[in-house]
């Protein structure tokens, strides 16, 4: 279902429709853009745990893109978080060790 972002050959690349269905699944979707230096540290931080999250490139994909807006008012503000209940965008460390967690107990894997 998913392909390797040529930059990013261990995060899989999801479209916007992939990553809804993940989470309808019960998985996290990570919503991402390339340069953001946040980014850069939840990937870090959740080390093999990023393989099982959607991640979805903002400037690839405008639905994506829309609809981060839509949970950050407006703002295209990254990395957002989403799952089923919640969504946040992990910007701190305290952030990342909660995307950490919901991907660690999420029961949809990649």
């Amino acid at each position: 279902m998913f392909t390797k972002h040529p930059s990013r050959n261990r995060r899989p690349a999801a479209s916007h429709a992939e990553a809804v269905q993940h989470v309808e699944e019960g998985g996290v979707a990570i919503y991402w853009r390339p340069g953001c230096p946040f980014c850069g540290m939840l990937e870090r931080g959740l080390g093999p745990e990023a393989e099982r999250a959607a991640w979805t490139n903002i400037w690839e994909d405008q639905e994506a893109l829309a609809f981060v807006e839509s949970l950050n008012d407006g703002n295209a503000t990254v990395p957002t978080v989403v799952t089923l209940t919640e969504h946040f965008v992990a910007a701190s460390p305290a952030k990342v060790a909660a995307a950490k967690g919901l991907i660690a107990e999420a029961g949809k894997v990649l």
